[in-house]
Formats: structure tokens, C-alpha cells, sequence
């Protein structure tokens, strides 16, 4: 079940693949911009490696939402969304299948973003193993926040204006560009509680900054991080399941 819609959404990724390439090169020189205006002509590597990370983590929470809200929408547009839940399957098992499908996705289209960035910029970003846990929780934060939107497609429908809004907020309140302790004290309230703002600062901070997972845990920053991603993840599993009962419930399901 998750190799099919692995490999359903991998098939997809590659028809659609101008589109994606042109994507990707739009969202390369938007970064390219901002990063040359902030260092006022040039390119320095202290100040667009932190840039790098908060932009490919927003990339990354920006195609799986995408990926998961439109696979829901084009399965309820071509009325085939009805014939998953007449599946012997389990509708869980079947929803389990298309978010695997949108984290690999996702993490292949922010691999080669970052990749290309690299043709263009000389940045180089250590890998760490203690950054595996704070990406790790930014995936889980990104995946609840996607089955929020998931669940109130299957009741609501229309809802793209509604996503690109929260997305626009996310880009601009989530450390990409500025972290939480340069914003006015108002937006890093809302930075705190965004689902991709902590991730990105654990992220950070391993890479960059070379902290371990003992020192944020010392000053809190993991407990933030862990559970800002599990209550993201909770609400997401909860609002996914409520809105699926009263689409059932309503007979609208598969209505568009």
C-alpha cells in the first residue's frame, strides 16, 4: 500500500516535471534575490548558510502540504475518492499512504533545491547527526499541520485561497529569513507556535551553531520542539478524523 502510493505520487512528480523544474528555478532566484539584496551585493557564507537552512526547511513544509492537499483534491475532482474508501483497506491506511508519499516527494524536491542554490552560491552546511531529531520533528509539525488542511478539504473543498494564506503567514513568521529573537516580540509569539519555526531553529542551531542535543535540551529549546511537533500532529490526526466523519455523515465525501 505505501510502495503504490509511493510510486503513484513519484509517477506524478516526474509527468509534471517542467512544471516542478520551473517551480524550482522561480524559488531559486527568489532566494537568490533576497540573500544578494541582504548582503548588499554580495554573497557571504556566514550570513546565507542559516538563510539556506530556514528556506529549504519552508520549501520542504510548503511541497508536502501542497502535495497532500492537491492529491485529496484531484482524488475528489475525478470522483475517485469515494472508490478509496470502498476499499478493503482501512481510510487511515490509505491517508498513511499518501503522506509517506508527500514527506519523499517533498524531501526530493528540497534535496535538489539546495543542491541547485549550491551551483550558484558557495555554501557549505556540515551535516550533523544531531540534527536528524529537530528535522525530523520539523517533518512530523509539517505533516499535522498538511492533515489539518487535509481533513477540512474533505469538508469544505474549496479551500486554496484559505492555504495559501496560512502558507504566506508560515513564510513570513517562521524564520526563514529572520530568526524569532530579531522579530518584534508581538511576531515571534506567533513565530513560536508556527509548525516549522522550531525545526528550523533546532536545525540551526546543530549545523550552524554546533549545539548538541544536550545543550537545547538545557535551555528547553527540544521540549519546545518536540512538543510543538506532537500537538501539531494530534490536532492534525483529530481535525482529519472530524471532518472525515461529517463528510461521511453528509454524504459528501466525493462532491466537489
Amino acid at each position: 500500500m505505501l510502495g503504490n502510493e509511493v510510486a503513484k505520487g513519484l509517477i506524478d512528480l516526474w509527468r509534471g516535471k517542467v512544471a516542478l523544474l520551473l517551480e524550482m528555478i522561480s524559488f531559486g532566484l527568489f532566494f537568490l534575490v533576497i540573500t544578494f539584496a541582504q548582503g548588499k551585493g554580495s554573497f557571504h557564507q556566514v550570513a546565507v548558510a542559516p538563510l539556506l537552512l530556514g528556506f529549504v526547511g519552508y520549501l520542504f513544509f510548503h511541497m508536502q502540504t501542497n502535495r497532500l492537499f492537491w492529491g485529496l483534491l484531484g482524488e475528489i475532482q475525478s470522483g475517485t475518492l469515494e472508490q478509496m474508501y470502498l476499499s478493503p483497506l482501512p481510510s487511515w491506511g490509505l491517508l498513511l499512504g499518501l503522506t509517506v508519499a508527500s514527506i519523499v516527494e517533498a524531501l526530493i524536491t528540497s534535496v535538489l533545491m539546495y543542491l541547485l542554490i549550491r551551483l550558484v552560491v558557495p555554501v557549505t552546511i556540515p551535516l550533523r547527526l544531531s540534527a536528524l531529531l529537530p528535522l525530523i520533528l520539523l517533518v512530523v509539525g509539517s505533516v499535522g499541520y498538511s492533515l489539518m488542511v487535509g481533513g477540512l478539504t474533505l469538508r469544505f473543498k474549496r479551500l486554496e485561497i484559505l492555504k495559501e494564506l496560512v502558507q504566506g503567514v508560515v513564510f513570513l513568521f517562521g524564520g526563514v529569513f529572520v530568526p524569532p529573537s530579531h522579530m518584534p516580540q508581538w511576531m515571534a509569539i506567533i513565530a513560536r507556535f508556527l509548525p516549522i519555526t522550531p525545526g528550523i531553529a533546532g536545525l540551526q542551531q546543530t549545523l550552524l551553531a554546533g549545539s548538541s542535543l544536550g545543550a537545547l535540551a538545557s535551555d528547553g529549546t527540544i521540549f519546545w520542539l518536540i512538543g510543538n511537533a506532537l500537538a501539531y500532529l494530534g490536532l492534525g490526526i483529530i481535525v482529519f478524523r472530524c471532518c472525515e466523519h461529517m463528510a461521511k455523515r453528509l454524504g459528501t465525501l466525493g462532491q466537489y
